[in-house]
């Protein structure tokens, strides 16, 4: 019998354990998703955000950040009327700016691709704080903010960095350990 962390209790969240959560993320889409759908969670628990992940992910045009950066506010009024997914208007409003700055930040000359500008601030706050997760939560989640995106404090910074590989908080007795 394969031991994983106390959450993967259901057939859902054990495939989300095994398949995704704590894996390194391969294009800024998937970056751009798991924050998205970090940002969804905040006061929700993560079993309703996966019930909704389908229904968020053709609502949102896939996480696209070029297609959902030009939502505007009747999509905002066709999502809220939208039962599948989190309708909360500030979270709705939230996701659409997030994709312009993503999209922003993809398309600078000056700057790496979306996913790489999240891993290097990552890595680079790892190595300024000696690894020490929560100054890296803070201080990430304050770069975010002073960089313009929204719901992105430390404790979604945390759940975030988690989910895409970053920090390996596996339960000790957990097989992905």
């Amino acid at each position: 019998m394969v031991t994983r962390c106390q959450f993967a209790n259901t057939p859902q969240m054990i495939a989300y354990h095994d398949e995704e959560w704590g894996k390194m993320k391969n294009s800024s889409q998937e970056i751009f998703e798991a924050l998205s759908l970090e940002a969804m969670q905040a006061g929700l628990s993560w079993a309703i955000i996966l019930n909704k992940r389908q229904a968020m992910r053709h609502a949102y045009a896939n996480f696209d950040m070029v297609q959902l950066s030009r939502f505007d506010e009747a999509d905002v009024e066709r999502l809220m009327l939208d039962e599948g997914i989190i309708r909360h208007r500030l979270k709705i409003k939230a996701m659409i700016h997030n994709a312009q700055l993503a999209l922003s930040i993809e398309e600078s000359p000056q700057l790496p691709s979306f996913r790489d500008y999240i891993y290097q601030m990552a890595a680079d706050f790892s190595h300024q704080l000696n690894n020490q997760e929560d100054d890296i939560n803070q201080a990430m989640a304050k770069q975010l903010k002073k960089t313009g995106f929204k719901f992105v404090g430390p404790t979604i910074v945390e759940a975030f960095l988690e989910a895409i590989g970053v920090y390996n908080h596996h339960d000790s007795q957990c097989f992905l350990r």
